[in-house]
This record gives C-alpha cells, sequence and structure tokens, in this order.
C-alpha cells in the first residue's frame, strides 16, 4: 500500500470530522453567513503565504534537482492557482488587501501554520511535504465528499470558491503531492510521518472550527 494511503486511512476518522464540520457543509450549502466567509478569508491569507513558504524551504533542502524543481512549481501553484483566487474574492465581498493585512492571524492560525513552516525548517524534505499534504488533499475530497450539497447552493460566491478546487489545475497540483510523498518516502520512518500527517489534519479541522467560531485571542 502506497504511503499517502496509509496516511489517509489513519486520518480518516479526522477527515469525515472536516468533511461534516458546519462550516464546510453551510458553505456548499450556500447558507453559511458571510460574516463567517470574510472571517475565513482574511485568515486564510496568513495561512497561505506560509505554505508559500514552506514550500521555498523545501525547495532549499532539496537534495536533487527534480525534488527542487517539483518543490518550487509547487510554492509557484500556491501563489497563483490559490492566490490568484483570493485575490479576486476579496473585491466581490468587500475587503482591502490593506484590511486583510491590518488583522492579526488568530491563535489556531499561527499554531498551524509555525507546525508546517517548523517542520519544514528543522525535518527533511520529505517530513515537509507530508506535513503540507492534509491542507491541499483534504481541500480535493471535501467537494466531492459533499457534491450532493452544491446543488442547493445558490450564492455565486460560494460557488466560485468551490470550484477553485474542483479545477483541473488543482487537482493535477494535489495529485503531483501525493505521488511525491510516495515517491521519497519509501525509506522513511512511517510512525515520523504518521505524527506529522495526523497532526495536520487535526490543525485543518482546527482551522475550519476557528472559521466558524470567529475565533479571538483571550487576552
Amino acid at each position: 500500500m502506497p504511503v499517502t494511503q496509509r496516511l489517509r486511512e489513519e486520518a480518516n476518522s479526522i477527515w469525515d470530522k472536516i468533511f461534516k464540520h458546519p462550516f464546510v457543509v453551510e458553505l456548499f450549502k450556500g447558507s453559511l453567513p458571510m460574516e463567517k466567509f470574510r472571517y475565513y478569508v482574511i485568515q486564510d491569507y496568513n495561512f497561505l503565504i506560509g505554505m508559500t513558504k514552506a514550500f521555498s524551504l523545501l525547495a532549499s533542502k532539496a537534495y536533487d534537482y527534480e525534488l527542487l524543481r517539483e518543490a518550487l512549481m509547487l510554492a509557484y501553484g500556491d501563489a497563483t492557482i490559490e492566490m490568484d483566487n483570493y485575490l479576486r474574492l476579496l473585491d466581490r465581498i468587500g475587503l482591502t488587501i490593506e484590511e486583510v493585512l491590518n488583522t492579526e492571524p488568530a491563535p489556531t492560525n499561527i499554531a498551524y501554520v509555525n507546525h508546517v513552516l517548523s517542520t519544514c525548517s528543522l525535518g527533511t524534505p520529505i517530513e515537509c511535504l507530508v506535513s503540507t499534504l492534509p491542507c491541499f488533499w483534504t481541500y480535493m475530497e471535501i467537494p466531492r465528499v459533499n457534491k450532493d450539497l452544491i446543488m442547493k447552493n445558490k450564492n455565486p460566491v460560494y460557488l466560485d470558491w468551490i470550484n477553485t478546487y474542483r479545477s483541473k489545475e488543482y487537482i493535477e497540483l494535489t495529485t503531483k503531492l501525493i505521488n511525491l510523498v510516495d515517491k521519497y518516502a519509501k525509506h522513511i520512518d512511517y510512525n515520523k510521518l504518521k505524527r506529522i500527517f495526523i497532526l495536520s489534519s487535526r490543525y485543518e479541522y482546527m482551522f475550519w472550527d476557528m472559521a466558524y467560531n470567529i475565533e479571538k485571542w483571550p487576552i
């Protein structure tokens, strides 16, 4: 069994909760309050920047040309496919980039980004890849699991957001990441990769929960 499939099965209970989270379900139905979506979009900027930095760190540590090239392509894909869509989205929901930049990231957001960046800074290139995988992979699976809910959705902003993660470009990008992990992780300590993958999966769930509850700093 490929390493990624083993990791996916290990995290199945967490991913099921992600697919059924109220933020996700209401977003796909089109009933999510715009206030919650705007909060999510504001917080997502910090995370997208963090992921681009993570792939740049991966490129700096790559031990062969193929991994270097793929890491740079992943960084570029994250900075274009997702970021281009992000910047278009701001105007549609009445936000400016200045508002986004002036908003402090929430506790969960900072913790998740720091987890990925510390893994990519201190760990091996494969550990770095595994730390980013749940984000890309769950976003590809969420539209597949919740495809029936989309039929009820009449919110064009939410539909456009959803379609980004159903696009050929995004699926190809995520599939490339999955294949890279399978190729390079064959002789790596599986239990170490599992801990990283599970932790990132937990943070994925917590990020949705953060957005749904509009998380604030307690002090």
